[in-house]
């Protein structure tokens, strides 16, 4: 089978995924029981609590016509809000299933990803009163995913995670895995989905040949995006794709960390789900500072625009965490690393202090589960090359078939750019 591209998995110009998620979107409905508003989830409930109070009539029409305007593109189960706070209710109790092409494995993103596409969704995901709500549903769905229903999919069956068909695709027999144990040794869904390597220096050697002035990848992905002379500062305009320094970094125009990166480079790498989802650090050195920016769930472009080309828009708006190197060897200058959470990621975590050093190739952290991104961000005047690379004797994160290469595929550890 082939892997897709974010491209091909969330642009709308595909409309046989659309109806694969409409389709996941219906049996998630189909198969939990209704509750009565008292039996939702706390989370859930506060969320209604709150859209049913007098003051916030708006939210209601938005919901409302968020609703109508889904139903009139394609027909689906979830018609009134009260099926809507149901769904949300569903998703939380829904596990991430096997499938290779990760509709399935994207419960929240197949529940609300009809309505993310039009403009009443797109007013209720970004409007700043609703966030801290959809925040604790998050967060009640990333404990619900650490705990031990999360391995209900997590066994040897056909046509679950630890299946001879899913070990070959993921290629587990490289990650700490122990097929003679229960659930393969995992506690819980989202320890499987940050496994680490058995042996990373065998499964992602550091480039062979590699000097002090070469730039390793953080993270396994494909590379979505090369934006050159990046602004300091101007009013966001979500149809564009141009980033601006001060978004991005959550920093003060005047801020020295921000100064480095002014009219430099930066270089976006997305993740899918399948991809390793640990961060590695690109150079050795001192860690500066470290941001953790909380930010919007489930935010998607204006209508018009696809999902998939969004990612810079992402990136300025999603909750991220902003790790700034000073590197040991001073001509490459200094280097930002932007994670940010898309979809179902909401929790990005640094496993290094401030002020702490670091190796080449040391692990910095982890995302936990969803797909995700990553901004690379360098100064304009030390960097003289990139190696963007689609060698096909590279990996994608998994066992691709003929025919099932991505393009642009960097891995973790990789060398990716080189210093003046």
């Amino acid at each position: 089978m082939n892997k897709l591209s974010y491209f091909h998995l969330f642009s709308k110009a595909s409309t046989t995924r659309a109806a694969d998620v409409l389709e996941e979107s219906n049996r998630i409905f189909s198969v939990h029981a209704r509750k009565s508003p008292r039996e939702l989830d706390s989370s859930v409930q506060a969320l209604l609590e709150f859209v049913q109070q007098p003051q916030n009539e708006f939210l209601r029409i938005y919901i409302g016509n968020m609703l109508d305007e889904a139903n009139q593109t394609t027909p689906i189960n979830i018609k009134t809000p009260a099926d809507f706070f149901q769904q949300l209710d569903n998703a939380l109790h829904s596990y991430p299933k096997y499938d290779a092409n990760f509709i399935a494995a994207l419960p929240f993103y197949a529940v609300l990803q009809p309505f993310m596409a039009n403009k009443y969704g797109y007013f209720l995901f970004t409007n700043e009163q609703v966030r801290p709500y959809f925040a604790e549903i998050l967060r009640v769905y990333h404990e619900n995913l650490a705990g031990p229903e999360s391995l209900l999919y997590l066994n040897a069956s056909y046509g679950n995670w630890l299946s001879a068909e899913a070990r070959q695709y993921l290629t587990l027999d490289e990650s700490t895995y122990d097929p003679d144990q229960s659930h393969g040794g995992f506690r819980s869904w989202n320890d499987f989905f940050i496994r680490p390597f058995k042996d990373i220096k065998q499964s992602r050697p550091i480039a062979a040949g590699h000097t002090a002035k070469d730039i390793i990848s953080p993270v396994d992905g494909q590379v979505w995006k090369i934006s050159r002379q990046v602004q300091l500062k101007a009013a966001f305009d979500i149809k564009g794709e141009q980033y601006y320094l001060t978004d991005l970094l959550d920093e003060a125009p005047q801020s020295d960390l921000l100064k480095p990166f002014i009219d430099g480079l930066a270089v976006q790498i997305v993740l899918m789900p399948f991809n390793y989802h640990r961060w590695h650090a690109p150079v050795s050195g001192r860690i500066k500072k470290i941001n953790t920016v909380p930010g919007l769930f489930f935010a998607a472009p204006t209508p018009e625009q696809d999902y998939a080309a969004s990612f810079p828009f992402l990136s300025h708006v999603n909750t991220r965490t902003v790790v700034f190197i000073e590197p040991e060897d001073a001509s490459i200058g200094n280097i930002a690393l932007i994670f940010v959470g898309l979809t179902e990621v909401s929790s990005c975590q640094a496993t290094v202090e401030e002020g702490s050093t670091v190796k080449l190739g040391d692990e910095i952290g982890h995302f936990a589960f969803g797909g995700s991104t990553c901004c690379m961000l360098f100064d304009k005047a030390k960097i003289a090359q990139l190696y963007i690379t689609d060698d096909a004797n590279l990996s994608d994160g998994g066992a691709t078939p003929p025919g099932g290469k991505l393009d642009n595929i960097v891995q973790v550890r990789q060398t990716i750019a080189s210093a003046l």
